[in-house]
C-alpha cells in the first residue's frame, strides 16, 4: 500500500501562494471567520481542503479580488492548484 499524505500549509506559505500577507490569513482564524486548523509547535497546519473556505473569507473582506477577476482560481489536480 503506497504512502500518501495530505498537503498542509503554514499561514506564511499560504500567504505566499495567494500573494497576500500572512497576517491576513492569521486574522481570519483569530476572528473566527474560519475554524482554527490543528497546530504543531504553535504553528498552524492548514489542510489543503480548507483553502477554498479561506479564499472565500478573504474575498468577503475585500483582501483578494472577487471570483472572475485576474486572481488565479483553484482546480483539482495533484496538488490542488492551477499550474
Amino acid at each position: 500500500m503506497p504512502f500518501t499524505s495530505a498537503r498542509h500549509f503554514s499561514s506564511g506559505e499560504l500567504g505566499d501562494l495567494l500573494g497576500i500577507q500572512a497576517w491576513k490569513i492569521a486574522r481570519l482564524f483569530e476572528l473566527g471567520a474560519v475554524a482554527e486548523p490543528p497546530r504543531i509547535g504553535g504553528r498552524r497546519l492548514i489542510p489543503q481542503e480548507m483553502i477554498p473556505e479561506i479564499v472565500d473569507a478573504l474575498r468577503a473582506r475585500g483582501w483578494i479580488p472577487m471570483q472572475g477577476s485576474s486572481f488565479r482560481r483553484f482546480k483539482s489536480n495533484d496538488d490542488g492548484f492551477e499550474q
